[in-house]
């Protein structure tokens, strides 16, 4: 089983996939998870290109994506040297501890959480 797609069990016996934490805790939409599992999933480094052939879409609707995984410090971009004159291509990759970020970013969550519902019981 992929690392994204293994189960994680709630108190009440619900069981959700990393990808549905990581839909939650970042906000991201269906195509930004689709592309985010594929890179995380991926050795190596994928143009906007490969992308789009991958997940049989057009290019354009990588571009949006994409920049906002990097945005949210998910995903990370390259250039590719030598393959072609000119411009380089640019290609992404998952952020490599990108498990390391979901777990802090987690933890702040839950010490924040706990800090208003404190509060919230204080003053009931």
């Amino acid at each position: 089983m992929r690392s994204m797609e293994r189960k994680v069990k709630f108190p009440d016996g619900r069981e959700v996939d990393v990808l549905t934490i990581f839909k939650f805790v970042y906000g991201l939409s269906d195509s930004e998870l689709e592309i985010l599992k594929l890179l995380v999933n991926t050795k190596g480094k994928l143009s906007a290109e490969d992308i789009a052939s991958s997940l049989n879409i057009s290019r354009n609707t990588v571009t949006k994506p994409v920049n906002l995984l990097l945005s949210k410090g998910l995903v990370l971009r390259d250039k590719e040297k030598g393959k072609t004159n000119g411009r380089p291509r640019l290609v992404y990759f998952a952020t490599p501890d990108i498990y390391s970020k979901l777990l802090t970013d987690l933890q702040s969550i839950v010490n924040n959480s706990l800090k208003e519902i404190s509060k919230i019981r204080k003053n009931t």
